[in-house]
């Protein structure tokens, strides 16, 4: 198992695609083992799953969402041969949570690795949301110490975006190309790096105060404006990476998504793909004259 450290989680995490993780996971390493962790993550793959014994507490589509006796949840779902194809078991403040995957699972797009990388996203995810974070659906960067996330749809160009800072202005770094987290310090909210960062691997291990927070939608022209609370709710609602078998918890990521509604400037941008689009997004954000 390794000990890391993500959005100030430490983190005991062990992983059945060791070469894949160990170089995602490198930049977040603690090299002090005395720190106790706060999650302890572990995923593996048999060529068996057993769920324990667990009373039925819902069933959404192949998924059936259990409680044992000694009060830990998990959830599982069936293949069409009758077995167990994945289970993830945790407990209320998943603290603790164990994922399995079937050896002989094939999917026609995604890898075990693939399924992997997805289980232990959500379940960091949800560890974080306990502790009054979030993950989005973003490209997030910083430029001279402030943090902006960009937002959209997959497909939409919220990476591209961030590719043509990184091309126009010198002193950006990228956060995270795809998940970052998002948590709060003595009431102000911070941009996290995690080792989730999508197809593109792009992701440091650094914090930026949250400065702004951009949707973008394809358009030939370049504008920009403010958007209110109210009017960017479904918006982010929509990009906030969410538990699927826990509504307590989504209930608690929704109230997370509203305090940073309410303290993050939020925008609308219409844009291309050129530097004209860098420079109506510096301008209205960072102010003043692009270099």
């Amino acid at each position: 198992m390794v000990l890391v450290r993500i959005a100030e989680i430490p983190i005991q995490i062990s992983c059945h695609d060791t070469d894949f993780f160990t170089k995602r996971l490198e930049a977040y390493r603690l090299k002090d083992e005395d720190i106790r962790p706060r999650m302890t993550l572990k995923s593996s793959v048999c060529d068996e799953i057993i769920p324990p014994e667990g009373e039925l507490i819902g069933k959404i589509k192949a998924i059936n969402l259990k409680k044992t006796a000694d009060g830990r949840f998990f959830y599982y779902g069936d293949n069409r041969d009758n077995k167990v194809r994945s289970l993830t078991l945790y407990d209320p403040e998943y603290q603790i949570v164990e994922i399995k995957q079937l050896a002989s699972r094939k999917h026609s797009v995604f890898s075990l690795t693939d399924f992997e990388y997805m289980y232990t996203g959500l379940a960091f995810s949800n560890r974080l949301a306990i502790e009054g974070g979030l993950v989005l659906h973003a490209s997030a960067l910083m430029y001279k110490g402030q943090g902006i996330a960009f937002s959209a749809i997959s497909g939409t160009g919220k990476s591209t975006h961030t590719g043509l800072w990184s091309k126009y202005l010198d002193d950006v770094q990228i956060i995270n190309d795809d998940k970052p987290a998002v948590r709060f310090t003595d009431d102000k909210p911070f941009l996290y790096g995690t080792p989730w960062s999508g197809k593109t691997d792009l992701n440091n291990n650094i914090c930026a105060p949250f400065s702004a927070l951009v949707f973008i939608e394809q358009s030939q022209e370049n504008s920009i404006k403010r958007m209110g609370p109210a009017e960017a709710y479904f918006d982010m609602a929509s990009e906030v990476s969410r538990p699927s078998c826990d509504e307590a918890l989504g209930i608690r990521m929704l109230d997370i998504m509203e305090r940073l509604l309410e303290c993050v400037p939020i925008y609308k941008l219409s844009c291309n793909i050129s530097r004209e689009a860098v420079k109506t997004v510096y301008e209205e954000i960072i102010g003043g004259k692009m270099p």
